[in-house]
């Protein structure tokens, strides 16, 4: 896949939980989630999750994660 094909959209609104090993951090959005996880020294970058409601997302997914504007 390539382009458009490899993007992952979410709403980066959304509450959210980084999930750093065995520690969870909640975060109020998804975005929030996603600068937390830029923080985290590489090697644990490279395992931790985010999960939002029922979904989690790899470290490989997160890396596709792109926005997408509400419709009104």
């Amino acid at each position: 896949m390539s382009g458009e094909e490899d993007k992952i959209y979410a709403d980066v609104s959304q509450p959210a939980t980084l999930i750093d090993g065995d520690k969870s951090i909640d975060c109020p959005t998804l975005g929030d989630a996603v600068v937390a996880l830029d923080h985290l020294p590489e090697v644990r970058k490279s395992v931790a999750t985010i999960k939002v409601k029922d979904r989690v997302f790899t470290a490989s997914e997160i890396d596709r994660l792109h926005h997408r504007k509400r419709l009104i």
